[in-house]
């Protein structure tokens, strides 16, 4: 993955040369990079990486956190394979 820094200096060597060959060889990347960061730039107006969306999405919905505690509270010793097979969740036990 690129820094901040290459990928502008990529996207530079693209507004002068607009030969993505060159541009991959010289950054050491592929031409197939040279042009996502072409097409990422137009669409979102941005070089700049989007860590932000990396995060994992959460599985459970606010109530079933909320059914999670409660069980907990009721049932201090109840283990995970207990917890999700009795409140039926989406999710392994691990």
């Amino acid at each position: 993955m690129l820094h901040n820094e290459a990928r502008k200096l990529v996207l530079e060597a693209w507004d002068k040369t607009h030969n993505a060959r060159e541009i991959a060889k010289y950054f050491s990347v592929n031409e197939s990079t040279v042009y996502r960061l072409i097409e990422e730039r137009a669409r979102t107006g941005s070089y700049e990486t989007r860590t932000q969306l990396r995060d994992r999405k959460t599985i459970l919905t606010e109530k079933q956190h909320h059914d999670i505690l409660e069980l907990v509270q009721e049932q201090p010793d109840i283990t995970m394979k207990e917890i999700v097979e009795t409140l039926h969740l989406p999710v392994g036990d691990e």
